[in-house]
């Protein structure tokens, strides 16, 4: 397996509109099972083939809590679509799509929960591979920054394994559900937004490569002053 990126910002719940903030900050306060395999931001070549289109990978996790049964939440980048598998030990085999990106994370009992990662499950003859969704580097999701600030520069980080990423597209708004800030920003941060004491902002990334791909971000959030 080749590990081609940052860890992936603490987040809940990869749908293809986004994250909902509630769960996000709730799922903050949880992380306590720790994802082991497959890696973050990784190229898996593991797992046995079952056909050109599909193969079984074994998704390993570790909890000193004993927190089963857990709950393997995993999300296809490509659709959108989250399944959930149900495990009663530290480990579970789940056939795949090949040549997909995926994005997993993993919740026990007494509100336990893990970060989410991401993957790409090697498949034969593929061209060009989904960026991963884009992680908050400043501020980190459920930052309170300086009451005084009246900008925030809005800063991320994004892979492909490919290296074809060609722009990215901001939402950034107060809306749970942000509105559009900005279009095909070539680089990874955006400067001087205007922001207020008091209040609660709501942002993601959208991404997009050179035959267009595009990857979405979960929403992130910061508040000022609070």
């Amino acid at each position: 397996m080749r590990k081609v990126g940052f860890l992936i910002t603490i987040v809940l719940f990869i749908q293809s509109c986004g994250v909902d903030a509630d769960l996000l900050e709730y799922a903050q306060k949880n992380i306590n099972i720790t994802l082991t395999f497959p890696e973050n931001n990784s190229e898996c070549t593991e797992g046995i083939i079952i056909s050109e289109t599909q193969s079984e990978l074994i998704f390993e996790w570790k909890d000193e809590n004993n927190n089963n049964p857990y709950f393997v939440h995993l999300t296809n980048i490509s659709t959108g679509q989250t399944e959930l598998f149900e495990s009663e030990t530290t480990e579970l085999a789940i056939t795949l799509n090949r040549g997909i990106v995926y994005s997993w994370y993993v919740t026990g009992s007494f509100n336990s929960s893990s970060e989410i990662w991401n993957f790409y499950n090697a498949g034969p003859g593929i061209e060009s591979t989904i960026p991963y969704p884009a992680t908050a580097i400043s501020p980190i999701s459920g930052a309170s920054i300086s009451q005084t600030s009246t900008t925030v520069n809005l800063i991320w980080n994004s892979e492909d394994l490919d290296d074809d990423i060609v722009g990215y597209d901001v939402y950034f708004s107060e809306a749970k559900d942000p509105e559009l800030y900005g279009t095909d920003i070539e680089t990874t941060r955006l400067n001087d937004i205007p922001v207020e004491n008091g209040k609660t902002y709501y942002w993601k990334i959208v991404t997009k490569d050179s035959v267009g791909n595009e990857s979405i971000s979960p929403i992130f959030t910061f508040s000022v002053g609070t």
